[in-house]
């Protein structure tokens, strides 16, 4: 068997899966280790650089991210490529404020397929997030008002200009 014989969509789906269950079982070896608040230390800095590194991803790609739906859209794709399909449902789409529902996440699915718990996951999520929307566009932030992580039934996200606030 030769690479090229196995699907693309199958090489993704083992791909994403395992770039998602090794840093949750990194991060649980690091805490037995180095306790827990070292390594939050050591997330924030590895997941927040992970999140700038979407915006080469998304120049290689001719994504522009100009403005707030954009900048979701350029977010979407280049993340989707590492972590895996997301499902969500757009609330709101303007171009300077776009808000987004989650309502299946990979990384969450991955943590519950490994029985991990979820001690970090709500944290590196807004770091991630933050570095790869700050860096397609530092004219914008993007906040979290719900996560499934931390019990609800969705994510919710706004990409809005700095200082307009959720």
């Amino acid at each position: 068997m030769e690479l090229e014989d196995i699907p693309g969509d199958v090489r993704w789906e083992i791909a994403t899966k395992a770039g998602l269950t090794l840093p949750i079982a990194y991060g649980l070896t690091f805490r037995q280790i180095l306790g827990n608040e070292t390594v939050e230390e050591v997330e924030k800095a590895i997941w927040t650089e992970g999140g700038k590194q979407l915006k080469s991803i998304a120049d290689s790609l001719g994504l522009p991210a100009g403005d707030a739906i954009e900048v979701d859209d350029a977010f979407g794709i280049t993340g989707m490529i590492l972590m895996g399909k997301v499902k969500y449902e757009t609330q709101e789409a303007a171009k300077d404020r776009v808000v987004q529902r989650i309502t299946d996440c990979p990384n969450l699915n991955a943590h519950k397929e490994m029985f991990a718990p979820i001690i970090s996951m709500p944290h590196i999520c807004q770091w991630y997030s933050a570095g790869a929307v700050e860096t397609l566009n530092p004219k914008y932030s993007i906040k979290f008002s719900k996560k499934m992580c931390d019990g609800d039934s969705f994510c919710q996200y706004a990409i809005a200009l700095k200082g307009e606030g959720k």
